[in-house]
């Protein structure tokens, strides 16, 4: 939730979430960690080291500020090259930045966020308070002795938007992205309606804590770093693990409950790693690997030079697969299942010079342990 708009110059920008922590410190706290906060070159150093190859770099043309920096009011329409300011390195995505979305444009190449013109107008989500809008009012009584008021002074709230409570508001920038070449070098392809969980409910779980200083509820949506922080508990409701017993081997069964393939960003890769434990023994089967690999002409290559598909083995929205391993259980096996992904593929952190720990670690979705 955000609270005020400021008047941003060229040569002075102000923070936009300056004034929302003053009434949202919990909110606040969990958003230094998010994604959202990381999203610049200045933060993120997988896409500095994506950016730093792009031919956009030399034709000074930052086209990614529309989705990674469009709190930065220098960049806007793509025109100029993002700096070490502030504002790259504070809120490259503020809190207005997302709560003044009004409705999506949907377009082939990239859908874009239509944001509200009106001051201090800003978009939530509160399943008690849907389809209403609250607007700040004072009211003072018994010659003014006694005053109430409703709603926030800094900002008023519309309840009204359903995109708010599904996720569909996430679809400005997390839909697909064509390059030059009219290729889909990304799409979630979101089933959106098509189950229980939505964008919101895995990524935005409620939390303890109060909404706001002046909101004492019990629980708030979390604005954090979310799928890479929760527990095996939180998303197993999301990516569910089991094994089936065969006369010669078994099988793990995936089944993705998300409603969005898992993952199909090129630089991705997803993997499912199996341990047996017998006894003082442990053997640790061969990784199997999910990725959606692009290029062209039968080869793999940046994303701005794809224009094919070379390999899709992700796992797509509601899809069960299943992964055979023709090692034989035995009575007393315990079989360990770990689901997780890297940011970075291995194999293409090297190539973009990355050392960063964070991309080149593999990060556990979920795990679940199975006795024989």
């Amino acid at each position: 939730m955000v609270l005020t708009v400021f008047t941003t110059s060229h040569a002075t920008q102000a923070l936009e979430n300056t004034t929302c922590k003053t009434c949202h410190p919990a909110i606040y706290a969990e958003y230094q960690h998010s994604m959202h906060a990381n999203a610049s070159t200045v933060r993120d150093a997988i896409h500095k080291a994506v950016w730093d190859k792009h031919p956009m770099k030399k034709q000074g043309n930052y086209a990614c500020a529309k989705c990674h920096t469009p709190s930065d009011h220098t960049l806007q329409d793509g025109k100029g090259l993002p700096v070490d300011n502030p504002v790259q390195r504070s809120e490259p995505i503020s809190c207005q930045g997302c709560h003044r979305i009004k409705s999506i444009e949907k377009h082939a190449q990239a859908n874009t966020n239509i944001l509200t013109d009106k001051k201090k107008y800003f978009f939530s989500a509160d399943k008690v308070k849907k389809g209403s809008r609250v607007i700040f009012h004072e009211e003072r009584r018994f010659f003014g002795l006694i005053k109430s008021t409703t709603g926030s002074p800094y900002h008023d709230i519309d309840y009204s938007k359903e995109g708010y409570y599904t996720g569909a508001m996430c679809m400005g920038c997390h839909s697909h992205k064509q390059n030059s070449q009219k290729f889909a070098i990304c799409d979630l392809e979101v089933k959106q309606g098509d189950s229980t969980a939505t964008c919101i409910s895995c990524h935005m779980p409620q939390t303890l804590g109060a909404l706001a200083n002046q909101k004492h509820t019990a629980t708030h949506a979390y604005h954090g770093a979310s799928i890479h922080e929760m527990t095996p508990e939180d998303l197993s409701q999301y990516v569910q693990l089991s094994v089936e017993k065969r006369p010669k081997g078994f099988a793990v069964l995936i089944h993705n409950k998300a409603t969005h393939t898992l993952f199909p960003q090129p630089l991705r890769l997803n993997q499912l790693r199996v341990t047996i434990r017998r006894g003082d023994q442990s053997m640790t089967l061969p990784s199997q690997s999910f990725v959606r690999v692009i290029g062209t002409a039968g080869k793999a290559t940046m994303p701005w030079l794809a224009d094919a598909v070379i390999k899709d083995t992700t796992i797509k929205a509601g899809e069960k697969r299943k992964v055979s391993f023709d090692t034989e259980l035995k009575k007393g096996d315990e079989v360990i299942v770990e689901f997780g992904y890297y940011l970075v593929n291995p194999a293409v952190a090297q190539k973009l010079g990355l050392t960063d720990a964070g991309a080149s670690e593999f990060r556990v979705l979920t795990h679940k342990r199975f006795v024989f």
